[in-house]
């Protein structure tokens, strides 16, 4: 499980856009940028591609119990 790295997600991310090209709810979306839900590392990855197709996951959000 991944959780996201809060100070990452600036503020002129369009939290709706994201959501609806990686196929979640506004509402989830915003639990895990608020680090409230963790999420898989496939949906993780598509988060940061919607963001910036260059990043890698590593850049926005930490691993869980490993």
């Amino acid at each position: 499980m991944f959780i996201a790295i809060k100070e990452k997600f600036t503020d002129n991310i369009n939290q709706r856009e994201i959501a609806e090209k990686v196929g979640i709810t506004e509402f989830t979306l915003s639990r895990i940028i608020n680090e409230k839900q963790a999420t898989q590392k496939t949906t993780a990855y598509c988060i940061v591609k919607a963001i910036d197709s260059n990043a890698e996951i590593d850049d926005y959000f930490t691993r869980k119990g490993e």
